[in-house]
């Protein structure tokens, strides 16, 4: 069942008008007041139909982001003027990367996410690995097109919980 909404979500992604709809996510992002309070975030650079991340590293904020070490991401801080493209064909950074302390918040991509805070990713177990390590007060913020919000998705005992998840429609509260 999640490869088969992996698989559609990557198509269905394409048909979106993905500005329009990043645009009014940005919204709901801007109207937690767990965004007003969070000065360190960590965050998925995006890339192709995904919901666009890279106009909020211009915000001021401290924003970090992954690095795929191994099976493992790392925590380094953002710099535009210093980053490479990783196999993936994924734009990361150069910078050194940091311990997870400093961390309030973490911005993690998804095709599809559920009521419940459980989400679909692209399938590499990286942020699930990188998030059953980290410390669990760190508020996991998913962004995910309202088409693809579903009332429950199939998840597996190792797949990680987020806080909120926020679609281009409204915005829902799990574990606050």
């Amino acid at each position: 069942m999640k490869n088969q909404i992996r698989k559609y979500a990557k198509e269905y992604r394409k048909t979106l008008n993905t500005e329009f709809l990043s645009k009014k996510i940005h919204e709901n992002l801007f109207a937690l007041p767990e965004w007003e309070m969070a000065k360190n975030i960590f965050c998925y650079y995006s890339i192709g139909h995904e919901i666009d991340t890279t106009k909020l590293f211009s915000l001021s904020k401290n924003w970090f982001i992954p690095r795929i070490k191994g099976k493992e991401l790392e925590v380094c801080p953002y710099n535009q003027e210093k980053m490479i493209i990783n196999k993936y064909n994924i734009p990361e950074p150069k910078t050194e990367a940091v311990e997870t302390d400093c961390i309030d918040m973490i911005i993690i991509p998804a095709l599809a996410a559920d009521k419940f805070g459980y989400r679909i990713g692209y399938g590499g177990g990286y942020y699930d690995r990188f998030l059953s390590k980290i410390n669990k007060d760190i508020l996991k913020v998913v962004l995910v097109y309202s088409d693809l919000f579903y009332d429950s998705i199939e998840h597996d005992n190792f797949d990680i919980k987020c806080d909120i998840v926020i679609t281009d429609k409204e915005i829902y509260k799990i574990n606050c």
